[in-house]
């Protein structure tokens, strides 16, 4: 039985290369660690209308880890095997929402 490592996630850098740029109406913030966040605001509070966080998956043998919220609550979480399935995912989730 193999445990997850560092060694098992994605390659930050790799990962923020590859993520597509938003579509209107998201937003894109990078952080350091290969953490990229979309985000479509709300004006009525606090919390983003939507949100997907992209980040080098630490916690499991999935090599990125994308994490959805809606409004204030979380709405589900994925696991990808490596980065170009992680960038079909996140793709096809800004597509969604934009109405594309």
């Amino acid at each position: 039985m193999s445990h997850p490592s560092p060694e098992t996630a994605a390659d930050p850098d790799e990962l923020v290369a590859a993520l597509p740029d938003p579509l209107e109406p998201w937003q894109r913030t990078d952080a350091n660690g290969g953490i990229v966040e979309y985000r479509i605001p709300d004006d009525d509070g606090v919390c983003a209308a939507a949100k997907l966080v992209v980040r080098p998956e630490l916690f499991d043998a999935s090599a990125v880890r994308v994490d959805r919220k809606q409004g204030c609550k979380d709405v589900g979480t994925g696991r990808y095997p490596d980065i170009e399935s992680a960038v079909d995912a996140v793709t096809t989730e800004l597509a969604a929402a934009a109405g594309e």
